[in-house]
């Protein structure tokens, strides 16, 4: 789904837009309920912070009692912080007072809440039955104003009206404030949507049709380009496995394999380079204790260092630190850095990884004391296909993609990338991340998680370096 589409959880509403204004005229509590749910419900499954005010007709043990009925384990959503319910006294009321200026302020806080917070955006409900007749047109001004402010925002919110308490002024207001109005008709529900609704539809079906092209054409890409290097490196294994194997055969494999595996890798970066491009890769960030998953990773490539007699030291001033970051583009990012740092460095040379807390942002860095980078090609070597040496009879092989895809990544993950570099005595690459976290009841398990993934990703990206 694209990220600008959200699953209402509506059933006659299907998928929205960002920005998309519900409003609900409702006969009762389960009237509303029926339509509330199911929305919270999918704001929760789809990773959005999710904000319920309610009114006097109802309480917060009594909204918990319904989400019961349509989500396994509210508590444990309210607990973490992702579920806020609370009353419209507490949301809308200061003094006894509506101040609009400062109701609209608190949404905005909430919206940005959502994004710091790693969550897709911000999904409300809000009963306005507390509203008294003083309030209405305060509240209609407030409502247009919000409503004009949503289309830009990360945001969706469903506006509960008593219709028994809703005249036929107030019935044209809802309308008019509102991208979709659910009513009641004859004991069925129907929706009325407003002019503007019109033409988003228009841009939804277009959206809609763009993003099944997109997902069609990465899934044939990626299909037609892996499959002959699949059944290539399946054949391979097959043949590894034979015993009768004579050794020039064998040779032989081993450059068939490792061919392979570097046509794997780059194939690999370049659907992640141009899913990037197409604003189509997804990142799935979670709690993890960065100093002991960088602590693996440079483990699990200790044997490609090995080989060239290299020593790989891991330093850190810290023994734990948890931030909220994607642990596999993590993985990718350090599993490039080490390869380059070992292709690099001469035999019987010495890279040093480091993690060091910054307060606000953790730093980790690469350091090798190998061949270095000259001055005036430091400030190209994260631009795509720039390699240092371009010679044909260059010593190392590469497509002068991997580092301008660690880049990208890295920034994806809201951080920065620097390197530091002498010619003929070495160079260093330190990336930043900023240290925040999302409150979270399950643990990342780091270990089950390298033992699945790495074995196998450390030779596609550390195939340049062995045969």
């Amino acid at each position: 789904m694209d990220k600008k589409l959200r699953d209402t959880g509506i059933e006659l509403i299907g998928e929205a837009f960002w920005g998309t204004h519900i409003g609900q005229l409702y006969e009762s509590k389960d009237d509303f309920f029926s339509i509330a749910c199911p929305y919270i419900r999918a704001g929760l499954l789809n990773n959005e912070l999710c904000v319920w005010v309610y009114s006097y007709n109802t309480n917060e043990a009594e909204v918990k009692s319904y989400l019961d009925k349509y989500i396994n384990n509210v508590d444990k959503y309210i607990k973490t912080g992702q579920l806020l319910l609370t009353s419209h006294t507490n949301w809308y009321l200061t003094d006894n007072s509506f101040n609009e200026m400062r109701v609209s302020g608190l949404w905005l806080e909430y919206v940005r809440k959502s994004t710091r917070l790693s969550y897709e955006g911000l999904r409300a409900v809000a009963d306005t039955s507390w509203l008294e007749k003083c309030y209405y047109r305060t509240f209609a001004h407030y409502e247009n104003n919000v409503n004009n402010m949503m289309h830009e925002l990360p945001f969706i919110a469903l506006c509960l009206y008593d219709e028994n308490k809703t005249d036929k002024l107030q019935y044209a207001e809802v309308i008019k404030n509102h991208s979709y109005t659910i009513i009641n008709n004859e004991n069925k529900k129907e929706l009325i949507k407003n002019i503007e609704l019109i033409i988003k539809d228009k841009q939804l079906n277009k959206a809609l049709e763009y993003n099944k092209i997109k997902t069609e054409f990465f899934t044939n890409f990626s299909h037609e380009l892996r499959t002959p290097l699949n059944i290539i490196l399946g054949t391979v294994q097959i043949m590894e496995l034979t015993k009768q194997i004579s050794y020039e055969n064998e040779k032989y494999l081993k450059i068939l394999k490792h061919n392979a595996l570097r046509l794997v890798r780059l194939i690999s970066n370049l659907i992640d380079l141009a899913k990037i491009d197409a604003n189509f890769i997804e990142i799935h960030s979670k709690n993890i204790d960065i100093v002991s998953f960088v602590e693996a990773i440079t483990s699990s490539v200790l044997d490609y260092a090995v080989r060239k007699n290299i020593n790989i030291i891991f330093d850190t001033d810290i023994e734990e630190k948890i931030i909220l970051c994607d642990p596999d583009y993590i993985e990718r990012i350090m599993l490039n850095l080490l390869s380059n740092a070992i292709k690099f460095t001469p035999k019987g040379g010495k890279i040093i990884v480091s993690v060091h807390d910054m307060d606000e942002k953790i730093n980790i860095s690469v350091i090798d004391n190998g061949i270095g980078i000259p001055v005036d090609k430091q400030n190209i070597i994260f631009n795509r296909f720039e390699q240092v040496d371009k010679s044909l009879r260059r010593e190392h092989e590469g497509s002068g993609i991997g580092l301008s895809l660690v880049k990208l990544l890295v920034e994806k993950l809201d951080g920065n990338i620097y390197v530091k570099s002498q010619p003929s005595k070495g160079s260093e690459f330190i990336v930043e991340f900023p240290c925040e976290t999302i409150p979270e009841t399950s643990e990342f398990n780091i270990e089950n998680t390298l033992v699945s993934n790495s074995i196998e990703r450390a030779k596609i990206e550390f195939s340049d370096i062995y045969c």
